[in-house]
């Protein structure tokens, strides 16, 4: 219930992203593992605790203390804080000792963010004075209490950069990943790092030593000589951070095309012109929205000069001309065989923002059906939605 409680407040969530070590018990709000300064000048550490409400801001400026009487560096009381002493269970096994008041400018806080975190400084950054590593934010590995958490452990980034609800707006999907290639690869480790709860990964290749090159993070020696496939070695690794994660270790072709039809989103990956055509015609007739990559990168005068594609189709609507059927007249221009690693986390990058954008995370002025980015000019350029005239 505590972990409940936490993640209805986005302040609370703030404060476990941020590392501290907070619980909802009794009614009242406990920050654990705050260092203080003792009379003798040693670093101990105690507890804050608070009355606790659900909705709006603390109902008072008040904050008790489980510990000694915290003290400055000389080891003097830290007057500014004190009310009175005296030592209380508020709740069965919530014991504290000293009551303090330190009131904001304006009276209230606005926030449990800001309340703790004041009294937390006051107290602490004494204690820092003496011992550096003595620190409020223990940084305590949470774990979810949802069993069907995409996650391994618990994701707070998105709390601690206040945009949870946002976040929330991509669970559920199960999202496709067809070739994982440098682009591909990339495109996993971005989207892993979402609410999805399901990555299907599509390629029957193997990993071989040049793909290391073209891939997130970093490849042991043991596994090239294992030789696993790209589906497997991803799966492996990033299972490591979330669940969800499907190895299928072959490539999709028209026999096993149907696998696609119950996924919510797929990214296509693949340099085969062909096999990129009557895929992306089958997506198009099964109403999958997608999104297709590509590059087309050149040596002239020893330095590399190039394109890097990113196309959308979504759901085809009575409004909507463009499909990635007709698409295909106009990129295969842009694929070549030369990949670069940045030019691949690039086209990843472009690739999952436009998802995310077709998931409203993003906010979506242009709508656009295609962007390419030109190296050279360092310039992009965006194709609309076009729509019918008859």
């Amino acid at each position: 219930m505590s972990r409940e409680q936490i993640s209805r407040r986005e302040d609370l969530q703030r404060l476990v992203a941020e590392g501290y070590d907070l619980e909802v018990r009794s009614g009242h709000l406990v920050l654990h593992r705050v260092p203080y300064v003792t009379s003798e000048r040693t670093v101990k550490y105690g507890q804050l605790v608070c009355p606790f409400v659900e909705t709006g801001p603390p109902p008072d400026h008040t904050m008790y203390f489980a510990g000694e009487y915290p003290c400055d560096d000389t080891g003097a009381p830290i007057e500014a804080l004190r009310h009175s002493s005296n030592r209380v269970e508020l709740a069965e096994g919530l014991w504290v000792n000293h009551y303090f008041s330190a009131k904001p400018v304006g009276g209230i806080y606005p926030d449990y963010h800001g309340k703790l975190t004041h009294y937390a400084q006051v107290i602490g950054r004494c204690a820092t004075r003496i011992d550096p590593g003595a620190v409020v934010r223990a940084g305590r590995l949470m774990l979810p209490e949802d069993p069907n958490d995409p996650f391994v452990f618990t994701e707070t980034a998105s709390s601690r950069a206040g945009i949870t609800r946002l976040s929330e707006r991509l669970s559920g999907d199960r999202i496709g990943i067809v070739g994982l290639g440098g682009t591909g690869s990339y495109i996993l480790d971005y989207v892993s790092k979402t609410r999805v709860s399901e990555i299907h990964l599509f390629d029957g290749d193997r990993f071989q030593q040049h793909n290391a090159f073209r891939a997130p993070g970093s490849t042991t020696p043991d596994e090239l000589e294992r030789r696993p496939t790209k589906a497997q070695l991803y799966s492996e690794r990033y299972a490591k951070m979330r669940n969800g994660i499907v190895a299928h270790e072959f490539a999709v072709d028209t026999d096993n095309v149907d696998l696609l039809r119950d996924l919510d989103f797929v990214f296509v990956a693949v340099d085969n012109n062909e096999t990129r055509g009557w895929l992306l015609s089958a997506l198009d007739r099964k109403g999958i929205p997608f999104v297709d990559v590509g590059m087309g990168i050149e040596k002239t005068d020893e330095k590399l000069l190039g394109i890097v594609r990113t196309s959308f189709c979504e759901k085809l609507k009575s409004s909507v001309a463009d499909s990635g059927e007709r698409r295909l007249m106009d990129v295969g221009e842009y694929e070549r065989n030369v990949q670069i690693v940045e030019l691949n986390a690039l086209n990843a990058a472009l690739a999952v923002i436009r998802w995310k954008k077709h998931r409203e995370f993003y906010l979506d002025l242009g709508n656009e059906v295609q962007s390419t980015y030109t190296i050279d000019g360092n310039h992009m350029s965006n194709r609309r939605l076009e729509h019918r005239t008859d």
